[in-house]
């Protein structure tokens, strides 16, 4: 027996134990991320690619994108909150400033973006205005090093640029100047890039000033700096966008522009741009924060974009960030918004705006005492209709409003009481229910957290396991499980195996001749290790009846608490081969289950094609999700993965269930329904109600094509 980690292994799989947990973890962890509008988020977003603003797959990366932090000022719910003491005289002040034709708000179609990579390569681009007060971010005085891609969007592109193309509108071919605002997201480093009057020259990339924001911070720029805005603030965090527009609610402040402010600045602000006396309290700050009054009725009949602007605008506001000649909300200049997306705004007038007390850095949601909930963990329940939901409140400040609420199922849902965080629930029919669980107290972000109920059939997942060639560095197989439960202490009983030699008996050629195993938790933490399975715990192997029948051959018996495991299977002393890692459930119970296994390793041809089984136990039947990853492993820093994997679905007798090359080819309704969709068009599902007995899905390459995969079986309901 190995009793600890192979020092030349650790830092290799270290590394892609986090990549593999992180997409099996999709259906057990879903609540982690909600958002401020108690919108379930998803898995973190990965961008492989520079991706423009106006594209569906722009729209699935801002879709999983928590927008600067679920207390900061844009994502303030100031619906509540106190009127300035002046604000109609304030309101009178605004409208006064206009042009009698142009007191009414107006959308216009500004600035747009790209989401890049973390390792998109830097440029160098000089600041000829401002670059005293510009985030250099490890450029040279006065340059910046910024990740600018080829397709960098400039302002009111493609919309407002006619025939030119992106690369004519970023060399502004025909003098047309204007703000030229460029904005750079990178999801995964948490980064916005902006800058202002910005130019491809000959020479390269130029702008007037640039500024660096932190997207999970609510830390400002130093006192009396400006930024691409006037008010020093991001833009981003504000822009109306069409994705948002679609769901039918933006879920944020937007970005406001009046005629003249005064020489002051507020929270969130950073900068004023005024020769207007602060002392003219009549005039906005920058940063003044305005809304839309509760009163407004907003039309059924209008379009979908003006409804969920107007919905933002009673309950996020709008931030004065820029001095101009409207007054007006800047909107992504996406060419899928319909011509007259936006034209009903323009009939609403000033005056059915208000202004409110805007809270400090440390103030309202950034307060001390802000309460969390815990929804407890997620549940398989099998063929009764009721559950019992323990949920756990915390409320510094008291008196928080409790609510359990269904987010997402086939049917509605009954709570025995609602407004308490422990409770039953009743379900009509089978299915998988998203439940979620809220507390506000009236000052700081709701607080919210979601379990996912199974309700099942007499059905469950008896052995899971997964052939493939196991070679060294990141090519060693690695095994990802999931134990879910109805209670946090409900353990289960497993097996866990590495089978190399025996294979040979099946008439596989070149099988692992010495398998070693290793078991960990979710952060990595070694459990168990074992090279040959009589060296330790054999009598409680034999016991299982699930004895391995090679000496050489690895197993153990562990009882796990619900959560996730890894089984890194790799070749004593460097060796390779086709090995074969097991999970068996050795307790079988409606209350804990054993629901999915994730492993990654190699592709090739022939014998050595990646092969998952599945043992389903009855008497009823199971979904079953079967996923085969590939592309979008690229992202995660694994090398050579398989670029257009199939995955093909079998019966204990070989006959053929399903085949799938691009998931969205087929089922992609259903596929997207279960939250677990692949993240690339060119990875495959399929989507299965199978009755109980022996399955195989196989993952080869497309055209005999090579390279590292994921192959995953979820247990749905």
């Amino acid at each position: 027996m190995e009793n600890k980690t192979k020092p030349t292994g650790h830092k290799v799989w270290r590394g892609v134990l986090a990549i593999l947990l992180s997409i099996p973890l999709t259906l057990t962890t879903r609540a982690e991320r909600i958002n401020q509008e108690g919108r379930i988020l998803g898995p973190e977003p990965v961008v492989t690619t520079p991706t423009l603003f106006n594209t569906p797959a722009g729209d699935a990366i801002v879709l999983a994108m928590q927008v600067m932090p679920r207390d900061g000022a844009w994502n303030e719910d100031i619906s509540q909150r106190h009127l300035l003491s002046n604000s109609s005289a304030m309101i009178a002040q605004v409208i006064s400033d206009l042009a009698t034709n142009r007191r009414t708000l107006r959308p216009f179609y500004e600035m747009n973006y790209v989401l890049v990579p973390d390792n998109q390569p830097r440029i160098t681009i000089p600041f000829f205005n401002y670059p005293d007060e510009s985030d250099l971010d490890g450029g040279t005085f006065p340059n910046g090093n910024y990740p600018i891609p080829p397709n960098l969007p400039i302002e009111t592109w493609p919309r407002g640029t006619g025939n030119l193309t992106l690369e004519q509108w970023q060399q502004d071919v025909n003098n047309t100047g204007g703000d030229r605002h460029a904005i750079m997201v990178a999801p995964g480093a948490g980064s916005i890039w902006e800058t202002w009057l910005t130019r491809l020259t000959q020479s390269g990339w130029e702008a007037s000033n640039g500024a660096k924001f932190d997207l999970n911070s609510n830390t400002m720029r130093p006192a009396g700096w400006t930024s691409a805005d006037a008010a020093g603030l991001p833009m981003f965090p504000a822009l109306v966008r069409y994705d948002e527009c679609q769901r039918g609610m933006v879920e944020h402040a937007v970005r406001l522009v009046v005629a003249k402010t005064r020489r002051e600045y507020i929270y969130p602000a950073r900068h004023y741009a005024s020769s207007i006396p602060a002392t003219s309290v009549n005039y906005p700050a920058m940063g003044q924060r305005l809304r839309l009054k509760a009163g407004f009725v907003i039309p059924q009949s209008w379009a979908i974009e003006e409804k969920a602007v107007l919905l933002a605008l009673k309950k996020y506001g709008a931030i004065v960030a820029d001095n101009g000649n409207f007054f007006s909300i800047s909107v992504c200049p996406d060419d899928r918004f319909a011509a007259n997306a936006f034209d009903h705004l323009s009939t609403i007038t000033i005056d059915n705006f208000e202004v409110i007390v805007t809270t400090g850095p440390n103030e309202g949601p950034r307060s001390p005492g802000a309460p969390s909930v815990d929804a407890g963990p997620d549940q398989f329940i099998e063929d009764q209709m009721q559950a019992t939901l323990n949920g756990v409140v915390s409320a510094p400040l008291g008196n928080a409003a409790i609510q359990w609420r269904l987010y997402s199922g086939p049917t509605a849902v009954t709570f025995a009481a609602p407004n308490q965080a422990t409770t039953t629930v009743s379900f009509p029919q089978t299915g998988t229910y998203t439940l979620m669980l809220s507390a506000n107290d009236g000052v700081h972000t709701v607080a919210y957290d979601a379990l996912v109920v199974h309700v099942t059939l007499h059905a469950s997942i008896e052995n899971i396991s997964t052939r493939m060639r196991v070679q060294t560095g990141q090519n060693v197989s690695i095994g990802g499980f999931i134990i879910a439960a109805t209670a946090a202490t409900a353990a289960k009983n497993v097996i866990v195996r590495a089978i190399g030699p025996s294979l040979a008996s099946a008439g596989v050629e070149g099988a692992l001749a010495d398998p070693s195993l290793e078991l960990r938790d979710s952060s990595g933490n070694l459990l168990l290790a074992n090279d040959n399975w009589k060296d330790t715990q054999e009598q409680a192997i034999r016991d299982t009846m699930l004895a391995p029948s090679n000496d050489l051959e690895s197993a153990i018996v562990a009882s796990l608490q619900p959560g996730a495991y890894t089984a890194i299977v790799s070749g004593r002393n460097g060796t390779t081969g086709i090995g074969l890692v097991e999970v068996y459930d050795l307790q079988r119970s409606p209350s804990s289950k054993l629901a999915n296994i994730s492993t990654r390793g190699s592709v090739g041809t022939g014998q050595n094609v990646m092969i998952g089984g599945v043992i389903l136990v009855g008497p009823d039947s199971a979904r079953i999700l079967f996923r085969a990853i590939g592309p979008s492993l690229a992202a995660a820093g694994i090398e050579s993965v398989l670029v257009d994997p199939q995955l093909d679905l079998f019966d204990a007798q070989g006959a053929t269930i399903a085949t799938n090359n691009n998931w969205k080819d087929s089922q992609q309704t259903v596929i997207q329904a279960t939250g677990a969709a692949p993240g690339d068009d060119a990875e495959s599902a399929i989507l299965a109600d199978l009755n109980p007995g022996n399955y195989t899905a196989v993952v080869s390459g497309v055209s005999g094509g090579t390279g590292t995969a994921l192959i995953e079986a979820y247990y749905i309901q």
